[in-house]
């Protein structure tokens, strides 16, 4: 909701240029005196000399025309333009291969799927996460034992959220795919990691929880790649570098969601390194929006695989 603009006067003297001469001094100017003090009782128009102000505001009204005319002219030729050729100046959004919007189409399915505890392909795959995250221990829906792994409560469900069902999908991806990446930023195995230091004594809360930070790339990929609405995708440069990879690459996403994850860890640690080592959980959205401002930018320049988009975010990290 716009803000509603109050009916106040406006101080039109705030409007006027600085260096301006008063009226006073333009009436004196223009009407000369004679030299007993009194004014002639026929005003003569006496020609005096143009000062430097002058030329300056001469030259400035010459040109204020100049650009006024020319903005009326391109108006015209845009105005006649438009009417006898309105399709070719319209925008036109860029055309995807028949790969590109057939992968794309998929993942606008797969974003659009919200999680479902009572849904039992949905509870499979979290039997299939439990089963990488706690190799040998039987499997629970509920249990304390999803506390380690970094979700918030005994009961996963209640997480995914925003990352819908998709979160999951990618968790098991970098599981399966990039099992020791997956132990890693699991288990926290890479740097110093942030202390459980009270708030008080300089602590931030800890170590970010791994679970909940791979729903929050999820989401943010989504959000920033507009899978859910992917009409609006060829129209942002994030979206049409992303389109690069999708064309080469069917696991585009889930390639670029591992990334994402790695960088969002370096960057955690680079963060640390930076407060002297007093950040933690608090810091976590700040360092998220740092490196979401990364990928939009190294996407933008149409990276031709995910080793090369590893390149420019290891150039802007």
């Amino acid at each position: 909701m716009g803000l509603r603009q109050r009916g106040v006067a406006r101080d039109t003297s705030l409007e006027e240029p600085l260096l301006a001469p008063s009226q006073s001094d333009v009436d004196s100017d223009a009407l000369p005196t004679s030299s007993s003090g009194h004014e002639n009782s026929e005003r003569a128009i006496v020609p005096r000399s143009i000062n430097k102000y002058d030329w300056e505001q001469l030259w400035r009204a010459l040109i204020q025309g100049c650009v006024q005319s020319c903005a009326n002219a391109w108006n015209t030729v845009v105005t006649c333009l438009s009417s006898v050729l309105p399709l070719r100046v319209a925008h036109s959004p860029i055309e995807l291969t028949q790969t590109q919007a057939e992968r794309l189409e998929q993942l606008h399915d797969q974003a659009s799927v919200q999680f479902d505890l009572t849904n039992e392909e949905h509870q499979a795959l979290l039997h299939q996460l439990w089963s990488h995250a706690f190799l040998g221990e039987p499997s629970q829906l509920q249990s304390d034992r999803w506390k380690d792994m970094g979700w918030q409560g005994n009961n996963p469900a209640t997480d995914f959220r925003g990352g819908g069902l998709m979160s999951l999908q990618n968790l098991l991806f970098l599981a399966s795919h990039k099992p020791a990446l997956f132990e890693a930023l699991m288990h926290k195995t890479k740097g110093q990691r942030a202390q459980d230091a009270p708030l008080e004594e300089g602590g931030r809360g800890g170590e970010y929880p791994f679970a909940a930070a791979g729903v929050n790339c999820s989401h943010m990929l989504i959000e920033m790649l507009s899978l859910r609405d992917t009409s609006k995708i060829s129209s942002l440069p994030a979206g049409i570098g992303f389109l690069e990879l999708l064309k080469h690459d069917g696991n585009a996403f889930d390639e670029v969601y591992c990334l994402t994850f790695e960088k969002l860890d370096e960057l955690w640690l680079q963060s640390g390194t930076d407060s002297g080592y007093k950040w933690g959980y608090f810091d976590f959205n700040s360092i998220k929006s740092r490196l979401q401002q990364q990928l939009n930018r190294q996407l933008s320049l149409k990276p031709r695989s995910i080793a090369e988009l590893r390149t420019l975010l290891n150039m802007g990290l």
